[in-house]
């Protein structure tokens, strides 16, 4: 009865070495899908987007996918700036602020496009049907800068001249930015 028991319990072993060989291979095998792809890897400090494209070469494909990423990032840069604007509104009220807000919602906008220069690369895969994948990413650091640098430009356009008031609708503004920036929806 021992050496049957030894036996059944030297076989399983065996056959739980075997399984986890086969999963280590298969989680190194360079032609798997990255995690990336399917799941969104944005951090704190970076926003990702994921774009893909299947053209008639790949370097067509890599540039068609890149710019679908960016356009992604876009829209995600463009959701910040509405989001600050409506928590500054709700904040500031819209009186005598609508003219500082309606400067820094263009500003700010110019300013996000003007930012997705800052994007980078971070990685791409070839799928099993030529189609490209690229992982693009930006630093919420560089997008933020951007909007602070808006606050300023906005209130200066819109005609505020330097004083409390003015003061105080750009550290109202920049406190909305501040709030969206360290909010963890902020990757989502």
């Amino acid at each position: 009865m021992k050496k049957l028991l030894l036996a059944a319990l030297v076989a399983l072993i065996v056959l739980a070495g075997c399984a986890s060989t086969d999963s280590a291979e298969s989680a190194a095998d360079p032609n798997a899908m990255p995690e990336w792809v399917m799941s969104d890897q944005s951090t704190q400090d970076v926003h990702y987007a994921v774009g893909y494209a299947k053209q008639a070469t790949q370097m067509n494909s890599i540039k068609r996918a890149q710019a679908e990423a960016r356009t992604l990032l876009a829209e995600w840069v463009n959701i910040a700036v509405d989001e600050i604007i409506t928590t500054y509104t709700n904040d500031a009220g819209s009186g005598e602020n609508r003219q500082a807000v309606d400067a820094f919602e263009t500003i700010a906008k110019q300013r996000a496009q003007a930012v997705l220069s800052g994007s980078t690369q971070e990685a791409f895969w070839v799928d099993a049907d030529g189609g490209v994948y690229v992982l693009m990413g930006i630093p919420v650091e560089n997008v933020k800068d951007q909007m602070y640098g808006a606050v300023t430009e906005s209130a200066s356009q819109a005609g505020f001249e330097k004083n409390e008031a003015a003061a105080e609708a750009n550290a109202m503004m920049n406190a909305a930015i501040d709030m969206f920036f360290s909010s963890p929806s902020v990757t989502e």
